[in-house]
């Protein structure tokens, strides 16, 4: 992950991301996740998996408190098939929080594990149906690291499974609408006024490198890198590693990407890194 695992939550938190489904703002963001999980489920192949199986396998990665995983599984539930649910990030407190949400919600339990999602193919589980990538996580992923996960995700895929990405056209909205900012005022609430910087770019790894920080705070700041993806070349990316793809408009530039049927060519294990690359990662 471009950040590194140390700053994540403290970059969702200068960001004012709404993730706590305990918030009127995740309780909002939540509603909205229902909505767009109703719409995912008129698609025709979300609708060929529900029509072959009892109980549907769900992987949600980068979930964080899965309010996306748990938004699918609620509407799945609702429409009264069985669902076994599974939530992967790299911060533990989110997924604690996941785990209590969910259990509130959706009145079963769910299975959190912490993993990197480039390794998520050693997570101990496989066939999975539905692998959701939800909360537009894609900036975290520079190309080298987004291949990776694209390898690893569908190694633990059924045959018939399908991958979810929540994706933006950040080309149009960020370049074209509103320009690049080298400064930019993140967030403001009561304790936290988040501020970020541009301090860099790498040609390599195509990142933008920024300085956050809280001011309402002691002198605190890291450095967090970025990959600011447009939708075509995530759709492109996920039509080279799946025999299907397609797009569900859900807001004006945000979208659902899916990827039916792994192809399943490349294994994890043949993903060498470059030796120009691991000298400056």
């Amino acid at each position: 992950m471009i950040g590194g695992v140390s700053n994540l939550s403290e970059f969702y938190k200068i960001l004012g991301w709404p993730e706590d489904p305990y918030s009127d703002a995740g309780r909002k963001r939540f509603e909205n996740a229902l909505k767009f999980m109703e719409i995912l489920t008129k698609h025709r192949w979300i609708r060929n998996i529900l029509n072959k199986r009892k109980v549907i396998k769900i992987l949600d990665v980068c979930g964080g408190t899965g309010i996306g995983g748990i938004a699918l599984t609620k509407i799945l539930l609702d429409k009264g098939f069985k669902v076994d649910l599974f939530i992967a990030d790299l911060r533990e407190d989110a997924l604690e929080t996941a785990q209590k949400w969910g259990r509130e919600v959706l009145g079963i339990e769910i299975k959190t594990t912490v993993i990197d999602v480039r390794d998520i193919y050693n997570i101990g589980e496989k066939d999975f149906n539905i692998v959701l990538l939800y909360g537009l996580s894609t900036p975290h992923f520079n190309p080298w690291d987004i291949v990776k996960m694209y390898v690893s995700i569908s190694r633990i895929l059924s045959k018939e499974g399908l991958f979810i990405i929540d994706e933006a056209d950040r080309r149009k909205t960020i370049f074209l609408t509103t320009g690049y900012k080298w400064s930019l005022a993140e967030s403001v609430g009561e304790n936290n006024v988040g501020l970020s910087l541009h301090i860099g770019y790498d040609s390599i790894k195509g990142t933008f490198k920024r300085v956050f920080l809280n001011i309402k705070e002691k002198p605190k700041f890291f450095t967090y890198e970025i990959f600011l993806w447009g939708l075509a070349e995530i759709a492109a990316l996920t039509w080279i590693f799946f025999k299907s793809v397609d797009l569900i408009n859900l807001e004006r530039s945000r979208y659902f990407i899916l990827g039916y049927r792994p192809r399943k060519i490349i294994k994890p294990e043949d993903l060498k890194i470059p030796d120009f690359l691991s000298k400056i990662s």
